[in-house]
């Protein structure tokens, strides 16, 4: 048999695939998620500085160790992309040349929606996940001197990128014991096993515990909420299509969203997401191994979903579908699929590239987001004035200009946000603006400053009632347009009404 290595359709497959993500990644404008990964690696005075700032993030500390690394030779946002069109690119050729799975299906796989946007494009502690996932499946049935060592030092990590990724390493890891199991491996030798898993789990829960000024907390749902969030994260996952005919079609569903005027489909919707997970269990039928695998990411996840932490986003409910195609590569190690399978795997695969091709499609039509306008929009402002942010601008700005800013509702000059009690005590203050601006003006003993904000006017107004009581709000420019709502940029120049008094 031919080596995948010698295949020349599969290095086209793999040149096309590098080119499309690379090209999608230049024209891709990161946002405030990305970026504040980025403000927190690069900020940071130390990699002990580094790792008590992620703590507040409920994420364990791999992406941004990553990234702290990058920091210390670049702060350009650039060099984070290449990053993670490094780790796409590096999953898609596992995929190509070294899993088991069938030319065809080879071939569809990168071109998913998953692979060649979600966790291509946006430079998240997800890609890196999808690749521990994929060395895992490679190495986990090898036999070699070091492959415990291997399989091991890849499960840590798989354990310590993401809480989702956790899932899928407590899954991937049940599959070993049961791998171990059927190998006749000794009794004492799987409990040790499955104490390293137990104790892996343990510590990347630590490491995601939040401190104890944290703000960070989860959600509570009601009975509806909770079917609600367990049904239809399955939809979102194996059918990731875009609601097309909305403009702003990120972390949108075609089903879900037309669900909102067409009645009928909030009752059909449960029961194609229970024939969705029915159909890959189908697939992975009769490998217990691969069902206990995809059906415990399945379990755990929603087990994760009641407490607080719902899969209600495409790149949460996307680990469902990256479990099921490491359940489907480890499942062709030991059996081939019928053809009435394999036309069930590529109408799958198929809704995959649908949705992968039309939200490419759209990044090189549209703009994600428009903060990359930051350092343009400075020019607008007249030398000698003051320029503040607001808390969430205020990443975008340190991002791209690569210094601090002051922060008028936190009232102090910061590079990244810090979800402690400061910040909740923050949020609650319902004259944030007006009020910083207020000792702003009096302590400085200045009459204008200008703003940059992602609230546009309106919003400013909802967030602050007092704003336009107290100060003229003129805006000067806006830049609009984002895929992402949140992302669209405001400068305004704000002067008081009237004079401040100085403080006795």
């Amino acid at each position: 048999m031919q080596s995948p290595l010698k295949n020349k359709m599969l290095w086209i497959v793999f040149a096309v695939y590098a080119i499309l993500s690379a090209c999608s990644m230049a024209h891709h404008v990161a946002w405030n998620d990305e970026l504040h990964s980025w403000n927190i690696a690069k900020s940071s005075t130390n990699y002990t500085d580094m790792l008590a700032n992620s703590r507040y993030e409920g994420h364990p500390p791999g992406w941004y160790s990553l990234l702290w690394i990058i920091s210390l030779f670049t702060h350009k946002i650039a060099w984070m992309q290449t990053l993670e069109w490094a780790i796409a690119s590096s999953v898609v050729f596992l995929i190509l040349f070294y899993s088991p799975l069938p030319t065809l299906i080879k071939v569809l796989v990168p071109f998913g929606y998953y692979f060649v946007f979600e966790y291509a494009v946006f430079s998240r502690n997800y890609s890196i996940g999808v690749l521990l996932v994929c060395c895992i499946c490679l190495i986990i049935r090898s036999n070699f001197r070091f492959q415990p060592i291997l399989y091991y030092l890849l499960l840590f990590s798989l354990f310590n990128v993401h809480l989702i990724a956790m899932l899928l390493a407590c899954s991937l890891h049940v599959y070993y014991l049961l791998l171990q199991n059927q190998r006749q491996i000794k009794k004492g030798r799987l409990l040790i096993d499955a104490g390293i898993g137990v104790l892996f789990l343990s510590l990347a829960l630590w490491s995601v515990y939040p401190p104890a000024d944290s703000s960070l907390h989860g959600d509570t749902q009601n009975g509806l909420q909770l079917i609600r969030y367990c049904l239809y994260p399955p939809l979102r996952s194996f059918l990731p299509i875009p609601a097309w005919w909305t403009y702003h079609f990120w972390n949108t569903e075609m089903l879900l969203d037309a669900a909102k005027t067409h009645g009928t489909l909030q009752f059909l919707n449960p029961l194609i997401s229970v024939a969705l997970v029915a159909s890959a269990l189908f697939l992975l039928w009769p490998n217990r191994k691969c069902l206990a695998l995809f059906g415990t990411n399945l379990l755990f996840s929603g087990l994760l979903s009641t407490v607080g932490f719902s899969l209600t986003t495409a790149r949460y409910a996307g680990f469902l579908y990256i479990g099921f195609i490491a359940a489907l590569w480890l499942f062709y190690y030991e059996n081939e699929l019928t053809l009435k399978k394999t036309r069930l795997t590529v109408i799958l695969l198929c809704f995959q590239v649908a949705a992968g091709f039309f939200a490419v499609y759209q990044t090189f039509r549209l703009p994600f987001s428009t903060l990359d306008q930051i350092p343009a929009m400075m020019g607008e402002i007249p030398a000698g004035q003051k320029l503040v942010s607001d808390y969430w601008t205020m990443e975008s700005y340190a991002a791209f200009m690569d210094k601090p800013i002051y922060c008028v509702d936190l009232q102090k000059e910061k590079s990244f946000i810090i979800w402690n009690s400061e910040m909740a005590a923050m949020l609650k203050e319902p004259h944030r603006y007006s009020s910083g601006l207020s000792s702003l003006f009096r302590r400085e003993r200045i009459r204008n400053v200008y703003m940059i904000s992602m609230h546009y006017p309106a919003e400013l107004s909802e967030l602050d009632s007092q704003l336009t009581q107290s100060f003229h709000v003129d805006l000067i420019d806006k830049k609009e347009g984002a895929i992402e709502q949140g992302s669209n940029l405001y400068l305004y120049k704000i002067s008081e009404k009237y004079a401040i008094p100085d403080q006795p």
